[in-house]
C-alpha cells in the first residue's frame, strides 16, 4: 500500500476517534547502532533513507534517495525487516497473471484476442540518478492485540492487569504535559526504556550497489528499540481542530460536508502511536 493512501487511512481514523472519549499510548522510538537515525533520516555519500512510522501501532514505511550521478539497484532479497531478532522479508517470489484483451483489424472488421500476461515481482529496483523509491512492502511494528496477564492471590481471587495501559501499569509515573487545546498542563502516565529493558527492538537491513550485478555491494542498517511510552488523552493528543469543508463523489453524486482536521502535534516521522481501551 503506498504511504499516500496510508496517510488518508490515518487521518480518516484520526477524525473518527478524536470525535471520542478515550486514551491514546504514544510511543517514541529511539535510534541505536552506527548507522543513526536522526530527524527520521538515515543517510551516506550514496543513499538517504527517510522513515515514516506514523500510524497506529506503526508502519515500517521508508523510502530511499539515490545521492549519486550513477545509478543504484536495491536488492529486496538481500534487505529484511528485523523484529526482535526475527527476519521479515521486503521480497517474496510470486507471480500474477492478469488477462486482456488485444483488438485486431479495423472498423466493422475489428475482433479482440484475449491475451495474458504474467508480472514477477521486482526483486531488484532500479534507481536513477538523484531519484526517490520507496519500499514495496510495509509492516505493521507493534501488534495490536492488548495484553492481558491474571494472578490469584492467597485468598482465591484474580486480578486482571492490562499491561498496554499504564494507568494499571505501577513502574508508569503520572506526570503533567502542556495541554495541546489550551492552557496550562494535562495529566499523563509515561514509562521510559533503555536498551536492556526496551519492549521491542527493530532493525531495517538493506543491501545496495552500484553495480546491477552486485560485483560490489553496500549496506545499511537502522536498528531502533522502544524508548517512551506517553498516555494521554486523545483531545490532547490530536491537538486542535480546524472545521474544513470535504467534497466527497458517490455514484456520480457529490455531497459536500464540514470535518475537523486536527494539528496532531505528536506526529514525528520516528514515532506511532496505540488507541486503548478506556479505563476509567
Amino acid at each position: 500500500m503506498k504511504k499516500s493512501a496510508l496517510n488518508f487511512v490515518v487521518l480518516l481514523g484520526m477524525i473518527l476517534l478524536a470525535s471520542c472519549g478515550g486514551q491514546i499510548r504514544l510511543t517514541e522510538t529511539e535510534s541505536i547502532g552506527k548507522d543513526a537515525v536522526k530527524n527520521s533520516v538515515c543517510e551516506n555519500d550514496d543513499i538517504k533513507v527517510t522513515y515514516d512510522m506514523w500510524g497506529e501501532n506503526g508502519i515500517m514505511y521508508f523510502s530511499l534517495y539515490n545521492k549519486t550521478d550513477k545509478p543504484m539497484y536495491i536488492d529486496w532479497k538481500r534487505s529484511v525487516f528485523i523484529y526482535n531478532d526475527w527476519k521479515n522479508n521486503y521480497w517474496v517470489e510470486k507471480t500474477t497473471t492478469e488477462s486482456y484483451l488485444v483488438p485486431s483489424g479495423a472498423g466493422r472488421n475489428i475482433t479482440y484476442a484475449n491475451k495474458v500476461s504474467t508480472v514477477t515481482a521486482e526483486r531488484v529496483t532500479f534507481i536513477p540518478p538523484k531519484t526517490y523509491v520507496s519500499v514495496p512492502m510495509t509492516y505493521v511494528i507493534f501488534n495490536n492485540i492488548t495484553q492481558v496477564n491474571t494472578a490469584t492471590t492467597g485468598d482465591n481471587k484474580a486480578s486482571v492487569l492490562i499491561t498496554d495501559n499504564l494507568k494499571m501499569d505501577k513502574t508508569a509515573t503520572k506526570v503533567k504535559i502542556p495541554s495541546t487545546t489550551g492552557k496550562g498542563n494535562v495529566n499523563a502516565y509515561q514509562k521510559t526504556y533503555s536498551s536492556e529493558t526496551t519492549p521491542a527492538r527493530f532493525r531495517n537491513f538493506l543491501t545496495y550497489s552500484s553495480n546491477e550485478n552486485f560485483s560490489t555491494e553496500k549496506y545499511i542498517e537502522n536498528e531502533f528499540i522502544i524508548s517512551k511510552h506517553t498516555q494521554m488523552s486523545t483531545k490532547n493528543f490530536f491537538g486542535k481542530a480546524t472545521k474544513v469543508k470535504v467534497t466527497a463523489k458517490t455514484f456520480g453524486a457529490k455531497s459536500k460536508a464540514k470535518v475537523k482536521v486536527y494539528d496532531s502535534p505528536y506526529r514525528n516521522g520516528s514515532s506511532f502511536y496505540k488507541t486503548l481501551i478506556q479505563v476509567k
